[in-house]
């Protein structure tokens, strides 16, 4: 129960600190700091995504245990990309069986002295406009190492399992909530340059006695010739008609 507790806390803590302008990156570091403390048996703990299908670590509790990342993605094996591969946990004890269906990853664990593996799959926006791709539904997975030999129980494999899951969500509609927030600044931009447009195209024409499209025209060759946007012209001559045409 106590552990159960703690993770929710955790989960809590972590929702109650996001930031819709944070890195996703850098919330996928304090995401692997908190499953290392929430674990007893976790030394340190790597994040893997995919992008354009190529796997990297994008977060990384502890840089000397990145071997075991890139010894699964230049074998293109090992329990991170399974869990990503197949939406399930994956608990490794590097022993026998882990050398024969993982040579290189098992050893670069026994080299580096890492006796459990706990992955579990992660689903995260992608970078670029951080959202999901509809062609990645599985972009990576969360790994947790450990230096004891048969460790996370399997419920510490399921707290885990729930943690990463609703952090996933969180960041899912975080994102979402971004997104928006940036079409709603984009319109209101747009629609904060139409006017002022419309405004100087009516004093262009009231100004030159030109027509609508002469106006605008007016305005088109006066954003060229002094290499400034037409919004900018637009607004100069809607706040300050004299500058530009005098009284």
């Amino acid at each position: 129960m106590d552990q159960f507790r703690d993770t929710a806390s955790a989960l809590r803590e972590l929702t109650e600190s996001m930031r819709l302008d944070e890195p996703r990156d850098e919330l996928l570091e304090r995401v692997a700091k908190k499953v290392v403390g929430l674990l007893p048996g976790a030394d340190a703990a790597t994040v893997t995504l995919y992008s354009d299908n190529e796997p990297s670590t994008v977060a990384a509790t502890d840089e000397s245990l990145l071997p075991l990342d890139k010894a699964q993605y230049s074998a293109d094996e090992g329990p991170c990309l399974k869990a990503a591969e197949s939406g399930t946990i994956v608990r490794t004890l590097l022993d026998a069986d882990a050398a024969e269906r993982w040579p290189d990853f098992a050893a670069t664990a026994d080299l580096l002295g890492v006796r459990t593996a706990l992955a579990c799959p992660l689903f995260v926006p992608d970078e670029s406009h951080f959202r999901r791709r509809a062609s990645e539904p599985l972009s990576g997975a969360l790994n947790v190492w450990s230096f004891q030999e048969n460790a996370f129980d399997p419920v510490e494999a399921a707290l885990v399992a729930m943690f990463t899951s609703a952090i996933s969500a969180i960041i899912l509609t975080a994102s979402r909530w971004a997104a928006a927030e940036r079409q709603a600044e984009t319109l209101v931009a747009a629609l904060e340059t139409r006017d002022a447009i419309a405004t100087a195209k009516g004093i262009v024409m009231a100004r030159l006695e030109l027509n609508a499209d002469e106006a605008f025209r007016w305005l088109t060759e006066a954003s060229q010739h002094t290499n400034r946007k037409i919004r900018e012209i637009s607004v100069l001559i809607a706040e300050d008609p004299s500058a530009v045409f005098g009284r």
